[in-house]
């Protein structure tokens, strides 16, 4: 997991430049509009959780994106008490700037690697991630976080070593 954060971090750098410095987004509000381009009208609950992300976090770039005129949150269709979100055409023109570049940027660090060895490593992610996805649900002995309230529900010194 170390080498994979270390990766995430060195080559992410290089979309949080280009998104922030580029467009004025940050990674997380792009992961938004990426999914969003892909899958209009989708709600953010649903938003959330295709992404990964909490719906706290997920909020503030919604709001965020908002506030910059990049989405539309509307009544859904047969429940005026759910949202959907959409891209304005504001929000579908940076995606459909923006995308080429990130796609250049992947396809850049895939260029020291052959197709079978692409392939490999694509398999072998997408075998980790639904290993981690099993182990999340099954792991009850793991304790959770507590962000919300500034970290651990104990503390070490709380508990008997």
């Amino acid at each position: 997991m170390y080498r994979l954060n270390r990766l995430l971090a060195v080559a992410g750098s290089l979309v949080v430049r280009l998104c922030e410095g580029g467009y004025g987004i940050t990674r997380r509000e792009w992961g938004l509009l990426m999914m969003l381009a892909q899958h209009p009208g989708m709600p953010p609950a649903e938003l959330a959780q295709r992404l990964g992300l909490d719906r706290s976090r997920t909020s503030r770039a919604i709001t965020s994106l908002l506030a910059k005129k990049l989405l539309t949150r509307d009544a859904m269709p047969g429940d005026r008490r759910q949202a959907v979100l959409s891209l304005t055409p504001a929000g579908q023109a940076l995606h459909d700037q923006l995308f080429p570049q990130v796609k250049a940027l992947n396809q850049e660090l895939l260029a020291g690697l052959n197709t079978g060895t692409v392939q490999a490593l694509d398999h072998a992610l997408a075998d980790m991630q639904k290993r981690a996805e099993a182990l999340v649900a099954s792991r009850t002995d793991v304790p959770r976080t507590y962000r919300l309230r500034g970290g651990r529900k104990t503390s070490r010194t709380d508990q008997d070593w």
